[in-house]
């Protein structure tokens, strides 16, 4: 099953538009979600416009104790990790040395990586904080090879009206080889 990374954003952007809409999530607070109470639905969203959806992939993760970790997804060749500030949160959940984990294991899969980041707060990051996450951290000793990965932050523009209002940054975060 050939996926693009262009596919997988689309397919989040469209969730997330409804996740905020009141006539589809009805008496669902779902934009006040957690991470971890969200993932089933995601996973279920997922599988329903994809037809295949891997959840909990194992991957190299050097940091580990065990030397793996887990993405949150996989769909086809692209490694999905997933992320959510609630309303009331600080910028923390959604923040790169909060991602540092997630940004190794889509650094360390042999394929695309996605880095999807949902914002429902009233203070969204500016382009400066996602340009943060081009600072990816160390692997720890040993020649690794690193792919390159994308992260889209999804937000709510107050300034727009109507579908615009629901924006996308997209950055492409390619990884150069340390010296």
């Amino acid at each position: 099953m050939s996926v693009t990374v262009s596919e997988v954003r689309d397919a989040f952007h469209l969730l997330y538009r409804n996740v905020l809409d009141r006539q589809f999530r009805k008496t669902l607070d779902l934009h006040h979600w957690s991470e971890k109470e969200m993932l089933p639905l995601v996973r279920t969203f997922l599988l329903g416009w994809f037809g295949r959806c891997v959840p909990e992939v194992t991957v190299r993760l050097p940091s580990a104790p065990s030397g793996y970790g887990r993405i949150d997804f996989q769909l086809g060749d692209v490694a999905v990790e997933f992320a959510v500030r609630r309303p009331l949160d600080h910028k923390g959940p959604l923040s790169s040395k909060v991602n540092t984990t997630e940004v190794i294991k889509l650094m360390m899969f042999e394929g695309r990586g996605l880095l999807v980041l949902f914002d429902f707060s009233a203070n969204p990051f500016k382009d400066d904080d996602i340009e943060r996450f081009r600072e990816y951290p160390s692997l720890g000793r040993g020649n690794h090879r690193r792919s390159a990965f994308n992260v889209a932050y999804f937000y709510i523009d107050k300034s727009a009206q109507g579908d615009d209002q629901y924006q996308c940054i997209s950055k492409n975060i390619r990884v150069a080889q340390r010296r």
